[in-house]
């Protein structure tokens, strides 16, 4: 069946990928990265079975922006704030995975680097809008753990 809508949301666990579709309750999966982002217009084939086929995005997302010192409040990203975000993000991802009392163990760098993009993504906007991971998944536990202040 054809579907199509704006991205809700867009996330990566073990199997692979899922995505919903704004004021569509279904999970659209896929082993590959649909390559697509939360507010992207997109259309794809489910199969009939959930999956993600032949995606194509009709319309991008709107360009993120970040409040700055400006009364506008209207300023892009650059790539020294986003270095220096991605940098510390790091740093605290290798601290929660590998440091003293880590509740989690790291295993490859992936690992690493799954938790330091959740990181980012919360320090440059709204942990809200931050893709989620599916709820078995014992990183997204301990992200959530670590978000309301209980980790």
């Amino acid at each position: 069946m054809q579907q199509s809508g704006q991205v809700a949301v867009v996330t990566k666990n073990k199997y692979g990928y899922g995505m919903k579709i704004e004021g569509n309750d279904d999970w659209f999966n896929s082993k590959f990265d649909p390559k697509c982002s939360k507010g992207d217009m997109v259309t794809f084939d489910d199969k009939d079975k959930g999956y993600i086929d032949g995606l194509t995005i009709t319309g991008a997302a709107p360009a993120a922006s970040a409040p700055s010192g400006s009364t506008s409040g209207t300023v892009s990203y650059d790539k020294k704030q986003t270095s220096i975000v991605r940098q510390n993000a790091v740093t605290n991802a290798n601290a929660f995975l590998v440091g003293p009392g880590a509740k989690m163990k790291l295993s490859t760098v992936a690992e690493l680097l799954d938790v330091a993009r959740e990181i980012e993504v919360y320090t440059l906007g709204n942990p809200e809008e931050a893709p989620a991971l599916s709820e078995d998944d014992e990183q997204a536990a301990a992200l959530k753990a670590l978000a309301e202040g209980s980790a």
